[in-house]
């Protein structure tokens, strides 16, 4: 009888640990019909806006369109591009974002960014926090980790899901 536990155990253990990477990895990303958020950040702040940056991923045959978002600990959300005027970083407003089908787009420093206004607490290195992203096919919640307030990239970037 000892020698089946012990076989049982063994045999449910890798399947236990894939279950915890699985878990851990499952907040990393976001799906809806086809469409994908992989890999959703922000920096540490205890200002009162923070920049929203993910990997957006169209893996259905339609164009996809992305028109906002917003969060609970936020009064409101915005896409926003980067732009430098007079040599100075500055935010704009885009009012949508279009996705081709089978085409990414990437949210990151310096480039495009959903912006959360009105940040209710700090956002803290290592905590976590969902968002709402507007997009065609309806709502899509989304983990968004707090990375360190210098962070230029989501920790875990570079590997696939």
């Amino acid at each position: 009888m000892r020698y089946i536990l012990v076989i049982l155990m063994i045999l449910t253990m890798p399947f236990g640990v894939w279950a915890q990477e699985h878990d851990a990895h499952s907040d990393h990303v976001s799906e809806l019909k086809g469409f994908r958020v992989v890999h959703a950040w922000t920096r540490a702040t205890s200002e009162k806006t923070a920049l929203i940056f993910m990997e957006l991923e169209n893996e259905s045959s339609e164009t996809i369109v992305i028109s906002g978002g917003d969060s609970e600990i936020a009064s409101s959300g915005k896409l926003v591009g980067f732009t430098l005027k007079n040599g100075m970083d500055s935010w704009q407003d885009i009012s949508t974002l279009p996705i081709q089908a089978h085409k990414e787009l990437h949210f990151e420093p310096h480039g495009a960014a959903l912006m959360l206004a009105g940040l209710t607490k700090p956002l803290k290195e290592g905590e976590m926090f969902e968002i709402h992203l507007d997009t065609s096919l309806g709502e899509l919640e989304v983990h968004v980790e707090i990375e360190n307030a210098q962070a230029t990239h989501h920790s875990h970037a570079g590997h696939n899901h």
